[in-house]
């Protein structure tokens, strides 16, 4: 009978599907595959190469495709590093839904080096707000739905400087 010990040892042990090594990155010795993409940013360019014949995502009765996908994500890494200010290191945090939304949000942020905040869907007022103000967020991408539990209480937040909400037309909105 083959071990866990084994069958751990034959996937990351040399010559394993997924052979690990240690490397010095950023002067941090640090235990990383071996045969790894060079960046997130790679992943990226290698499934927009699929096209749109595939579905990458499904959502209800919406399809879209993987090109159609990273041309979306580059446009919102567009909007936020152009429009928003948004750099390496800034935060961006998403209040909403599981949805493609969300997915693009995440791509979008870390495409430009900035740091994606996740924020649970099920906090309330007083925890999503918190994690606002702990993490530095300059930007809250949002679902109307979950935006409404904290509508009245952002005016506190020094580091916030800009709320999308990605479920919402904006004429809707008055001026």
């Amino acid at each position: 009978m083959t071990t866990l010990a084994e069958v751990r040892a034959s996937l990351i042990g040399p010559g394993g599907a997924f052979e690990v090594v240690t490397e010095v990155i950023d002067g941090h010795e640090l235990r990383v595959y071996k045969d790894r993409l060079p960046s997130l940013r790679s992943v990226g360019e290698i499934a927009a190469l699929r096209g749109d014949e595939q579905p990458f995502i499904v959502y209800g009765d919406r399809r879209i495709g993987f090109s159609e996908f990273f041309a979306l994500a580059n446009s919102v890494s567009a909007t936020l590093r152009d429009q928003f200010g948004i750099g390496h290191g800034d935060r961006v945090a998403v209040l909403s839904a599981n949805n493609p939304e969300w997915c693009l949000s995440f791509w979008g942020t870390v495409d430009i080096g900035a740091v994606l905040v996740g924020l649970n869907g099920w906090w309330k007022t007083d925890e999503i707000l918190y994690g606002l103000e702990d993490s530095g967020a300059k930007v809250l991408i949002a679902d109307a739905k979950r935006f409404a539990r904290i509508t009245g209480e952002i005016d506190g937040l020094e580091s916030l400087e800009r709320v999308y909400l990605v479920d919402v037309d904006p004429a809707d909105c008055g001026s």
